[in-house]
């Protein structure tokens, strides 16, 4: 099993960035990540604070960490690791970055990447996490997952980009405030960089990829919590991501589904071609795909209502509990307890067959 990281001192790269939504990775580490951040690099907002871009965050002295201009200004905060906050248009960093990481290297810092574009050959003799590079050792799917004691649940999503991360980390966090041991499962970079540990499985050769979430979850059980969450990754729907849902779905061995959805209907398209799925739908094929390996029914709606007023967010999660017959929730705008209520009552269950 893989050793949670040692604790880092993060400084986060996002020039021009930072107060654009794209910088996920950034935010989701400044909201829900377990190591300091001691300062955020953006050029366009130096003097700031991380509290003047980001709002409703549960921990104060986050928003207190303030916004600095350069490496220089950085250094003098004594960070241990320099994060790339995000993925810029493109794909690969831009050279003002290439030049602000080799800047940071060169003063020991690690270099901490979740890019497609490996960053440890640019820089050799420096410290870096390619945080998208696997692990060379990841087996096929074994079955062992079947066995793991505490209830397993996935979050699975109408769409990609829906929010499946953060709910699982806000219903994680109602867990920890309820005295309930739960285990946070990291399966993409943003994740992985927030819990210091994980694999990115998209990256990983499709054959092995239920393999790896088996490996997760293994992990995380073998800590002795009372719930496993694991993040989710795609969606059944969307052609482009469907595999990556899939190898989670079987290899994660999950005993109930927690789907994510937001306000979009059918009258829009999930992919050109391609309507939007209603709720009530797609939780019957998320269900009849994970009956054919173990049983794991939707118990509960995570419902993303960041775009919508107070008004319409209620009568949205209203709406889909009603259409589903199951809990439904905004678990960032207001509260997981249902979710994290239908997850309790969850009982293990067993593979076809057995």
């Amino acid at each position: 099993m893989t050793a949670p990281a040692p604790r880092r001192r993060y400084a986060v790269l996002a020039d021009g960035w930072f107060a654009n939504r794209h910088a996920k990775t950034a935010h989701g580490l400044i909201r829900y990540g377990r190591d300091e951040v001691v300062c955020v690099i953006d050029s366009t907002l130096a003097g700031r604070t991380v509290s003047e871009v980001m709002s409703n965050l549960s921990e104060p002295a986050r928003g207190e960490v303030p916004i600095v201009a350069g490496i220089r200004e950085a250094l003098e905060l004594s960070p241990t690791s320099i994060l790339v906050g995000l993925a810029p248009p493109g794909g690969r960093l831009p050279e003002a970055w290439m030049r602000a990481l080799r800047e940071a290297a060169e003063n020991g810092l690690e270099i901490v990447s979740g890019l497609h574009q490996r960053l440890a050959p640019e820089f050799p003799g420096a410290r870096v996490w390619d945080v998208r590079e696997p692990p060379e050792d990841i087996p096929l799917f074994s079955g062992e997952g079947f066995g793991v004691e505490p209830v397993v649940a996935l979050a699975v999503g109408t769409s990609s980009a829906i929010g499946k991360m953060t709910a699982v980390l806000e219903i994680q966090r109602a867990a920890l405030a309820r005295g309930t041991r739960a285990e946070f499962v990291p399966t993409g970079q943003t994740g992985a960089v927030i819990a210091g540990w994980g694999i990115c499985i998209d990256a990983v050769i499709s054959d092995f990829a239920a393999g790896a979430s088996e490996r997760l979850v293994l992990e995380a059980a073998a800590r002795e919590p009372d719930l496993v969450l694991v993040e989710g990754q795609g969606s059944i729907a969307h052609p482009a991501y469907s595999g990556v849902t899939t190898a989670l779905l079987h290899g994660s061995c999950p005993d109930c589904l927690i789907l994510c959805a937001d306000a979009r209907s059918p009258q829009d398209e999930l992919f050109p071609g391609v309507p939007f799925p209603r709720p009530k739908e797609i939780s019957r094929l998320y269900q009849g795909l994970a009956a054919l390996v173990k049983p794991a029914p939707v118990v509960a709606v995570s419902v993303n209502t960041s775009a919508l007023s107070d008004d319409q967010a209620r009568a949205l999660v209203d709406r889909i509990s009603e259409e589903t017959g199951l809990p439904a929730a905004d678990p960032v705008r207001g509260d997981a307890g249902p979710i994290l209520d239908a997850l309790m009552g969850v009982p293990k269950t067993r593979p076809v067959g057995v």
